[in-house]
């Protein structure tokens, strides 16, 4: 009985220890970017001065589709911030620039071009105002 209650714990505890490596790695990558060089096709696309969102998608993301790009929509009509679409396949320079290895992946570029907020998978409306909420009050 004793030896089971330690298993579990060890497996917790390693549990624990992935998450926040993992959590620690994103959080690293992170840093990294903000004093990285833009790569050049973003260079000329997104405008400094300005918040902007770099959408990732692929034809086949039915999720992307259906409810990353109407949020996004609703964002932009809102709020006025610029959206750029890519397709992740194609445009591998950039998902490997930024990590992207799942669809939808939002990032959230500040006024300076760098990314504040990188968001692997679905990111509701709520989220992504609450990204760009405070550049766009100010």
């Amino acid at each position: 009985m004793l030896e089971r209650l330690y298993i579990t714990l060890f497996a917790i505890a390693v549990g624990g220890l992935l998450w926040a490596a993992y959590w620690g790695w994103l959080r690293l990558r992170m840093r990294r970017l903000t004093v990285a060089v833009l790569p050049p096709s973003l260079q000329q696309l997104v405008q400094p001065g300005q918040p902007a969102i770099l959408y990732f998608t692929t034809d086949s993301c039915v999720q992307c589709r259906m409810q990353q790009a109407p949020a996004l929509e609703r964002l932009a009509a809102a709020t006025g911030i610029s959206i750029h679409k890519f397709d992740a396949v194609t445009q591998s320079d950039l998902t490997s620039f930024y990590g992207v290895m799942t669809v939808p992946t939002t990032v959230v570029l500040d006024p300076e071009r760098r990314p504040q907020a990188i968001n692997y998978g679905l990111a509701p409306l709520q989220k992504l105002q609450e990204q760009v909420g405070s550049w766009l009050t100010t």
